[in-house]
Formats: structure tokens, C-alpha cells, sequence
């Protein structure tokens, strides 16, 4: 038995609960059973100071199944403004005694910040924008010079076929702009 048999946290991973003054707050704790076996009878206790009431103490999740994780509800209400810590306490009857602790921010009372190193800033790619070779149809990059599976260059053909794209397609009878789909013209039916 490990405490890496089961997982516990605030639903969706929440850091925080955040609540208002004198008014109930419900809140969702998760329990996950990470192993291949199923979790009999397992329970949460909060402990709380005395700032805060609880309006559920304990909930029993009952039996987990393996891989599988269960959420109940726990309802507080605190008195003053403030940051509290809170902890709950998971038991199994396989013998696991895992504390999770949480806080509470109350009122206008801000939670003591996290620090945040600046020494690195994270890459973002950009992402390449593909267009099909003029020779060999295969798909390259749009900034490439040279077809890398033909070998022709492909650098001028493309800014024409760009340009082409960009002044539209025209019948060749009558003169009128088409759509790009086109194969025959809409105004005289000559075909494309």
C-alpha cells in the first residue's frame, strides 16, 4: 500500500476554494483509484479551523473501482475575511492515511502569490502553412525554394499560382471573374 495507490484533490484540480462571507459553499473533492485493483470503503474527513463551519464533515466514497475516480460534495461557510488552510484526510480499510491540503480565501483577502522565474521564455512554433508542389503535387512547406521530393524549384511557380489565386479565375470567352471551382462559366456556359 502507497499513498501512490490513490489520488486526491479539488475537482478539476482547483488550487483554491474561493467562498463569500457567512454564505455556504459547496465544493466537490475527487478521490482516484490509480490501481489495477478495486478500493474498498474509502472516506474523507476535513479538518478546519475555527474560522470556518463545516457544514459536511465527512463524506464515505464507498468502494472505487480501478481506474476509476468518485466525487462528493462538502459544504462550508466562513465567518471572516481571510486565507485558511484546510485539510483533508483520506483512510481506506486497506490501511491508506493520505492528508491533502487546500486553502480557503474568504472576503478580499488575497492568497500569498507563488513566485514565477523569468529566466526562460517558452518557444512557440509557429505553424508551417503547406502547399502542393506545382510539379509534383506532393504537399511542401509554403516558404520552401526547392521541391525536397522532386528537386525542381519551386519558388517563382508558387508566387504565380499565389497570384493567380489571388486575381481570381476568369472565362476565357466572355471575360467574367469565376469561382475557383468552376468548370463552366455561368454567364455564356463556355467551358473552363
Amino acid at each position: 500500500m502507497s499513498e501512490s495507490d490513490l489520488n486526491i484533490s479539488l475537482k478539476g484540480n482547483a488550487d483554491a476554494v474561493y467562498v463569500t462571507l457567512a454564505k455556504r459553499k459547496e465544493f466537490f473533492i475527487t478521490v482516484q483509484n490509480l490501481t489495477e485493483n478495486y478500493m474498498p470503503q474509502v472516506r474523507v474527513r476535513l479538518s478546519v479551523p475555527p474560522q470556518v463551519k463545516l457544514l459536511v464533515k465527512s463524506e464515505w466514497y464507498g468502494g472505487i473501482a480501478k481506474h476509476y475516480s468518485k466525487n462528493r460534495l462538502f459544504t462550508i461557510m466562513v465567518r471572516e475575511s481571510g486565507v485558511y488552510d484546510i485539510t483533508a484526510t483520506l483512510t481506506t480499510k486497506k490501511g491508506h492515511n493520505i492528508t491533502f491540503p487546500f486553502i480557503v480565501q474568504a472576503g478580499t483577502t488575497q492568497a500569498p502569490m507563488k513566485t514565477i522565474s523569468l529566466l526562460s521564455k517558452p518557444s512557440v512554433e509557429q505553424p508551417v502553412s503547406k502547399v502542393n508542389c506545382p510539379y509534383c503535387h506532393t504537399e511542401i512547406s509554403q516558404d520552401a525554394k526547392f521541391c525536397p521530393h522532386c528537386g525542381s524549384g519551386v519558388e517563382e511557380k508558387l508566387k504565380e499560382t499565389q497570384e493567380k489565386d489571388l486575381l481570381g479565375k476568369h472565362c476565357a470567352n466572355c471575360g467574367v471573374e469565376l469561382l475557383q471551382e468552376a468548370k463552366f462559366c455561368a454567364k455564356c456556359g463556355q467551358k473552363v
